[in-house]
């Protein structure tokens, strides 16, 4: 919203010093901010001769009180009835008795939202009251409305005895004071292209629409607003990216990338692999610096194409460098690089926060000399300390984990690398368009032919002990275990099960007679790679662990999984956790154990039983928990949506998206006559992102 003239929100009847700071609380200053605080809810403007035609609705009435009754005991309403002119109703109030004795006065005018209700016993309508006001000069403005707006109250403006009707009538007085001060945001071409409403009759249709159909056009026209503005900053990003300093070109393939390729794998890619492969090599032979994400579900083989791509940048003269969120994920990306890059004699070392300075040093100087050609390690790649020798191509493992400064930071160890961003986690198409919309994206959609499809079932306390003994009966055919835990210990929060306490309990009194380990966030990474490892060797025949084993983790042998109190985690979160089975020849099993979840939970585990394809758990999960919640964490000042919703919003994304990138495409720095009400809403709204266009 531009705010040529800023008038606070201070100064709005009803508001007040003490409001006004609950409001710049919630980041809202001025009155024209209150204007893209859209409706919670609307409510059904009625007479209350006509409210019998609302059962079980939610509406707005306002008369006179006509009568009081006192309830008979504590636990029943008090009785007002009230008149407006057209009939008379019942307005039943809970709670709080002596208080709303006095409070409410017979003679008085009130405004009343609450949800009609018919009394079978009594055989009348009667409204089950919700808020109130009392009726106020200027009201008639805001009650002329046939669906009248309530907006979300939290907790900052509840401290200050704020109502949602009061919280109405502020943003009415905001509407009606600032209605006139809206510019428009998009251009007329743009409005037309896309049947959008102009963007002063989108806010006023919002928030006091005339009919139903009229809030879902409005809505549309400003989610629009929101994607398009967006997307324009993607496409200025892709575009500032292409035009900016040249890269590298990575221009032969080299005899290592041949050799691995066609003696060393030991088996056949699939064909997503070798279209991935493709697409990522015609990046690296242009001189324009890649930035593309690689997606691929659990076990899809997105390391053997980073391997692959690797070696293309090493036959070129270039050092790699992969970083990954955890040290104990390095370590298994170590471990399984050097496996491969040993036999070809390509370098390739470790560094961590957790190494021994002897070791740190050597590791240094290999980086720094170039002896070393690929780098793994954690954010101590980032350090001041870490030279490379001649850094031309970055691998970033689960982007999401690292903020944008550390990325930057890493590929300012080079000039201008090929960047390749891998996750293991399915990010939905609106998800990827929004967060990863400046990137080119490939996507590994197919597993490798010799995966069995993990069976997965739904389980509860009462099932404990038949869990129990087919985990004894799978290990007694010779394979392993997970047994997950979401937390640590029981200090961390008393209701959920922890790992430790647990891990005692499973060691002497259920599997006395069988060898487990514990591995957790809180111990080093070496104590937790020592334990892996003899997992690994079938040392151990229970792994009971946290979430730290959620990636990186391959142990063939190892079948079934059990998850405690899964329905405290996200869908994508166990689907990630699932992926560390079924990764050899034989059956897998996952096991979700839940204490009686409520039906919500119950239809969302569901979800893990019938389907093993990550997008699709991925886009459940983003349409229950949001974007903002989808990788774990919410991170400030991303995907907040007034209007927008990413759940359903795909073909507006599309729209948006296509509007916004053919627009740089013709006026990169838009200049042009039509495109200069865009330009300025983009100058004055977007000043992280001016750097992108010409200012001047």
């Amino acid at each position: 919203m531009q705010q040529n003239k800023k008038k606070e929100i201070l100064y709005l009847k009803g508001v007040g010093p003490k409001r006004a700071e609950a409001f710049e609380k919630l980041g809202l200053k001025y009155a024209s901010e209150l204007l893209s605080v859209y409706p919670r809810d609307y409510l059904i403007r009625t007479t209350i001769r006509e409210i019998v035609k609302h059962p079980d609705k939610n509406v707005i009435i306002s008369g006179k009180i006509i009568d009081k009754q006192q309830p008979r005991t504590p636990k029943h309403p008090t009785r007002l009835a009230v008149f407006d002119g057209t009939a008379s109703v019942d307005c039943l109030i809970w709670g709080n008795t002596f208080y709303r004795q006095k409070q409410f006065k017979v003679g008085d005018e009130y405004v009343f939202w609450g949800k009609v209700v018919f009394n079978s016993f009594e055989g009348t309508t009667q409204f089950d009251l919700r808020d109130h006001k009392k009726y106020e000069a200027g009201d008639e403005e805001l009650l002329k409305y046939p669906l009248i707006p309530v907006y979300i109250l939290s907790t900052e403006l509840k401290k200050t005895w704020i109502k949602p009707l009061s919280l109405t009538k502020i943003v009415f007085n905001a509407i009606k004071s600032g209605l006139n001060e809206i510019d428009e945001i998009l251009s007329s071409e743009v409005r037309s292209k896309n049947q959008l409403l102009d963007h002063k009759q989108a806010i006023l249709r919002i928030h006091y629409p005339r009919s139903a159909e009229e809030i879902e056009i409005a809505r549309q026209t400003l989610a629009f607003e929101e994607l398009f503005y967006l997307q324009l900053v993607m496409a200025l990003k892709k575009r500032s990216a292409a035009s900016g300093e040249n890269g590298i070109s990575f221009a032969k393939v080299g005899e290592n990338f041949e050799k691995l390729f066609k003696n060393l794998l030991g088996f056949e890619l699939t064909a997503a692999q070798k279209r991935v492969i493709k697409e990522i090599r015609a990046d690296m032979k242009s001189p324009r610096p890649m930035n593309r994400l690689l997606q691929g579900d659990v076990g899809s083989g997105k390391t053997i194409v980073a391997i692959l791509c690797m070696l293309i940048a090493i036959e070129n003269g270039y050092q790699c460098a992969f970083m990954c969120p955890t040290e104990i994920l390095a370590e298994q990306h170590h471990k399984t690089l050097t496996g491969y890059f040993d036999k070809l004699g390509v370098k390739c070392v470790i560094l961590t926060g957790g190494q021994k300075k002897k070791l740190r040093d050597s590791v240094l100087l290999d980086i720094r000399t170039g002896a070393a050609k690929i780098a793994v390690g954690t954010h101590a790649l980032i350090q001041d300390t870490v030279d490379f020798n001649k850094l031309g191509f970055v691998i970033i493992d689960e982007q999401h984990k690292f903020g944008v400064m550390q990325r930057a930071k890493l590929r300012a160890k080079g000039v201008n690398p090929d960047v390749l961003v891998m996750t293991a986690t399915p990010i939905p198409r609106t998800l990827s368009l929004t967060v990863y919309g400046d990137l080119d994206v490939s996507v590994i959609d197919e597993l490798p032919k010799n995966r069995k499809s993990i069976k997965t079932g739904l389980r509860y306390e009462q099932d404990r002990l038949k869990v129990y003994d087919f985990l004894r009966e799978e290990i007694k055919k010779g394979r392993q275990a997970y047994i997950v835990y979401p937390i640590i210990d029981e200090s961390e929060k008393l209701d959920l099960k922890s790992a430790e306490k647990h891990f005692e309990i499973l060691r002497k009194e259920i599997f006395p007679d069988l060898k487990l380990g514990l591995v957790h966030g809180r111990q080093f990474w070496f104590e937790i790679d020592q334990t892996i490892e003899a997992f690994r060797d079938k040392q151990i025949d229970i792994l009971v662990a946290t979430t730290v084993i959620e990636v990186g983790i391959d142990i063939p042998n190892a079948a079934i999984m059990v998850i405690e109190e899964a329905q405290r985690f996200g869908l994508s979160q166990l689907h990630q956790l699932r992926g560390r089975v079924g990764r050899g020849a034989d059956q897998s099993y996952c096991i979700l154990m839940a204490e009686s979840p409520g039906e919500a939970s119950r239809q969302r585990l569901s979800v893990m039983v019938e389907s093993t394809d990550g997008f699709k758990i991925a886009e459940t999960d983003m349409q229950i928990r949001g974007p903002g919640e989808f990788f774990g964490t919410r991170q400030s000042g991303e995907l907040r949506f007034n209007a927008a919703d990413l759940g359903k919003d795909m073909p507006l994304i599309e729209k948006a998206r296509n509007s916004a990138f053919a627009l740089i495409e013709s006026d990169p720095e838009l200049r042009g006559n039509e495109n200069q009400t865009i330009r300025k809403h983009f100058l004055i709204n977007y000043k992280e992102s001016m750097s992108l266009i010409s200012i001047a």
